[in-house]
C-alpha cells in the first residue's frame, strides 16, 4: 500500500487541533522541549548551586568568559575565547534484556544495541557561533568529535569508512571515533549558510545524547533517515512565524564525491503568533546506490508536529515516508514509512516522564537490520516494527542527566529480529548518565 501523500494531509489537518507553547528552531526535534519545570527565577534543574554558570578559568569576575556565573547555566571546564568555544558532554549506559540473547545483542534496537555496559558518548564540540543578531555580517564554524559505542551510527563514507564499507582508522567494532560534523557558516542579516559536513535536518530525534528525552532511537530515525550531509545549507528568517530552508548535498551519510551524486535537501519550520504550536515540514531527494549496487532516486519527507498542552504536558508527532526506485528489485521501489508519538511530562525541576509509541513499516525488507558487525538480525524484515518506550529523567543540577526506560519491541512479518532470530518481540531495561563539561 502506498501511502506517500495520504498521511501528510491528514497529519497536517490533525495540526490545527493542537496547541503549545514551543518555539521552533532551525531544527525542529525533542531537544527543542524543556522537560522540567521552571523555578521561581527561571532556571531548569533543581539543587543548582550559585556557581554552577561559571566556567574553569573566569571565576565570577569579568574574565569568566561571559562575565560571572548563572545558575541556569551547565559548568563549563573552559571558557569562551574570542568568540570560540570548547565543550562536550560523557554518556555511558547499561541496557538489560529479558531475553538474555546468547550474542548480547538488542536485535535492531538502536543505539543501545547490546545487552551490556557501554560508553556511548565521549563528545566534544569546538564552536564559533555566527551571531549577527540578524543584521550585517558574521562567520563561524563548528567541529564535532564523537568516541564511543555509538560512533557507528555516525560514520560517512569517505570519512571513516571506505567505499566498499571497510573502516579507515577504526580496528573496534563496539568503540571508534567519528567526525559527524566540521562546517563553516556565514550569516548576512536574516540568512545563513553553513558548507562543509553536518547533521540533516531531517526527522525528530538527534544523534547528540544531551539532546533526547530517552536513551533508545526509534526505528525512524535509525533506519528511515539520513545522518549526516556533505555539501550546502542555507536558513533563511523569512518571518517570525517561519524559516525557509534549502540545500545541496553529496546523499545520505556521503563524504566521498567520487561515489556521490548531488541531492536536494529543504523544508520550513513554523509557529503560530501565539508561538503554542510548530510544525517542522522537510525533504530530500537524490541518486543514492540501492541494494543492487547501482544508483536509483532516493525519496523521503518527514513532518513533525509540536504542542505543549499544558504548562507541563507537551506532545509530538512525526510521520516519515520514503522511497527508493528499483531497492526492491529490478522494477519494484521499495518503501518505508512510520508514525512516532512523543508524551512528555514534567513533573518538578528535576524529573520528567515520558512515554513513545512508535508504528514503522518496512515495505520490502530493505531498510531495518543490524548496524554493527556481529548482530545476528540481519533481515530482511518485511512488515511492521512497534516499540512502545516509558521514561523516567532525574535532572539533580545542570550537568547531569540520568534517563531511564522500559520499552518493548514487537515485529508483525516476515522473520524474527530479536533474540538471535528467535523471537518476535523483547523487553529491555536502560538507564544512562550525562556529564556535561
Amino acid at each position: 500500500m502506498k501511502v506517500r501523500w495520504i498521511i501528510p494531509a491528514l497529519t497536517l489537518l490533525g495540526a490545527a487541533f493542537f496547541g503549545g507553547n514551543v518555539n521552533a528552531q532551525e531544527e525542529v526535534n525533542v531537544s527543542d522541549v524543556s522537560y522540567y519545570s521552571s523555578s521561581d527565577d527561571g532556571c531548569k534543574g533543581c539543587g543548582a548551586k550559585s556557581d554552577c554558570g561559571c566556567d574553569a578559568m573566569g571565576g565570577k569576575g569579568d574574565k569568566g568568559g561571559k562575565g560571572g556565573c548563572d545558575p541556569c547555566e551547565p559548568w563549563r571546564l573552559f571558557s569562551e575565547r574570542n568568540g570560540w568555544s570548547l565543550t562536550g558532554w560523557l554518556n555511558a549506559s547499561g541496557t538489560y534484556n529479558g531475553g538474555r540473547p546468547a550474542s548480547r545483542y538488542n536485535g535492531p534496537q538502536s543505539f543501545n544495541d547490546r545487552d551490556d555496559l557501554k560508553v556511548n558518548q565521549f563528545y566534544a564540540v569546538f564552536e564559533r557561533v555566527a551571531d549577527n543578531g540578524g543584521c550585517g555580517w558574521d562567520w563561524g564554524g563548528r567541529i564535532d568529535l564523537l568516541y564511543g559505542s555509538d560512533y557507528i551510527f555516525t560514520q560517512a563514507v569517505g570519512l571513516e569508512t571506505r567505499r566498499d564499507g571497510t573502516r579507515k582508522w577504526n580496528s573496534n567494532e563496539h568503540y571508534g571515533l567519528a567526525m559527524p560534523q566540521a562546517y563553516v557558516e556565514l550569516a548576512n542579516n536574516d540568512v545563513s549558510v553553513k558548507v562543509g559536513h553536518f547533521y540533516t535536518i531531517i526527522g525528530n530525534e538527534v544523534v547528540t545524547a544531551p539532546d533526547n528525552f530517552f536513551l533508545s532511537h526509534a526505528y525512524t530515525m535509525q533506519y528511515g533517515e539520513p545522518f549526516t550531509h556533505t555539501g550546502a545549507i542555507a536558513t533563511y528568517d523569512y518571518s517570525d512565524n517561519v524559516d525557509l530552508i534549502a540545500g545541496v548535498h553529496t546523499g545520505w551519510d556521503n563524504f566521498d564525491a567520487a561515489s556521490s551524486r548531488a541531492g536536494i535537501i529543504g523544508g520550513f519550520l513554523w509557529t503560530n503568533d501565539a508561538g503554542d504550536l510548530s510544525l517542522a515540514a522537510t525533504m530530500t531527494s537524490g541518486d543514492e546506490y540501492n541494494s543492487r549496487g547501482v544508483f536509483s532516486n532516493r525519496s523521503m519527507y518527514s513532518l513533525v508536529v509540536t504542542a505543549n498542552l499544558t504548562d507541563d504536558l507537551t506532545y509530538i508527532m512525526q510521520h516519515d515516508n520514503g522511497w527508493q526506485h528499483n531497492d526492491g528489485g529490478l522494477g519494484v521501489d521499495a518503501e518505508w514509512y512510520g508514525i512516532n508519538q512523543y508524551l512528555l511530562y514534567s513533573i518538578n525541576e528535576c524529573w520528567a516522564a515520558g512515554g513513545r509509541f512508535e508504528w514503522f513499516r518496512d515495505d520490502d525488507g530493505v531498510r531495518v537490520a543490524g548496524v554493527r558487525p556481529g548482530n545476528p538480525a540481519a533481515g530482511p524484515y518485511v512488515g511492521h516494527f512497534y516499540q512502545a518506550t516509558m521514561g523516567l529523567n532525574w535532572m539533580p543540577n545542570a550537568n547531569w542527566t540520568v534517563r531511564q526506560e522500559l520499552r518493548w519491541d514487537w515485529f508483525d512479518g516476515t522473520g524474527l529480529p530479536f533474540d538471535n532470530n528467535s523471537n518476535d518481540d523483547q523487553f529491555t531495561y536502560g538507564i544512562d548518565a550525562i556529564m556535561l563539561w
